[in-house]
C-alpha cells in the first residue's frame, strides 16, 4: 500500500472484512496504533488493544503500583504513552501521525503483515531486512525448540535435522 501526503494508508480490504466479521459495526472502524519494538507499528482493534492492556496492568501492576522501576516506567511510556486511538476513515484508511512514521521509516509504501489479533505495518526494506537467510535458521530452531519433547533451551531442541 502506499502512503498519501497527508500520512494515510488504506488498511487492506481483506483486513477490515475480518475485523467486521467478528466486531460490532461501530469497533471494526476503531484502531489503536501502537509504535513497536521491531521498527514497525501495530495496529489492532481497540477491543483487542483494551484486552492487552488489561493484561499487562495485571501481570505487571501489582508487581509495582508506585511504578518505580525505571525500566517498566520507560516501556508504559513507549507503549502507552505513544498509542494512538484512530478511526477509520469512509475509504477504510488510517491516519499515521508524522512521529509514528519516523520511528517506522516509512515514507511512501508499506507493508501491512498480518500477526494474529493484530496487523502490522512496515517500511518495505525493513520488512524484508528481517527475513533474510539468518532469520530463516533462527524461525528453523524455534520451531524445532517447540516440537513436543524439546528441552527448552538446548540448540536443535532435541528434534532430528530433518524433522522440519
Amino acid at each position: 500500500m502506499s502512503v498519501d501526503a497527508k500520512g494515510r494508508t488504506s488498511m487492506p480490504a481483506r483486513f477490515r472484512e475480518v475485523m467486521e466479521e467478528h466486531l460490532p459495526a461501530r469497533q471494526a472502524k476503531q484502531v489503536v496504533v501502537v509504535p513497536w519494538f521491531d521498527g514497525c507499528l501495530r495496529v489492532m482493534p481497540t477491543a483487542v488493544w483494551d484486552a492487552h492492556q488489561d493484561e499487562f496492568e495485571r501481570r505487571s501492576g501489582a508487581d509495582d503500583i508506585f511504578q518505580l522501576d525505571e525500566q517498566e516506567s520507560d516501556l508504559r511510556r513507549f507503549i502507552f504513552g505513544m498509542a494512538l486511538d484512530v478511526t477509520l476513515d469512509g475509504q477504510g484508511r488510517v491516519l499515521l501521525p508524522q512521529d509514528l512514521r519516523d520511528h517506522a521509516g516509512i515514507d511512501r509504501d508499506v507493508y501491512w503483515v498480518g500477526v494474529g489479533a493484530a496487523m502490522e505495518i512496515w517500511q518495505p526494506e525493513r520488512f524484508q531486512a528481517r527475513f533474510s537467510a539468518d532469520r530463516a535458521q533462527q524461525f528453523r530452531r524455534a520451531l524445532e525448540a517447540r516440537r513436543p519433547g524439546a528441552s527448552p533451551g538446548a540448540p536443535g531442541g532435541g528434534a532430528e535435522a530433518g524433522d522440519v
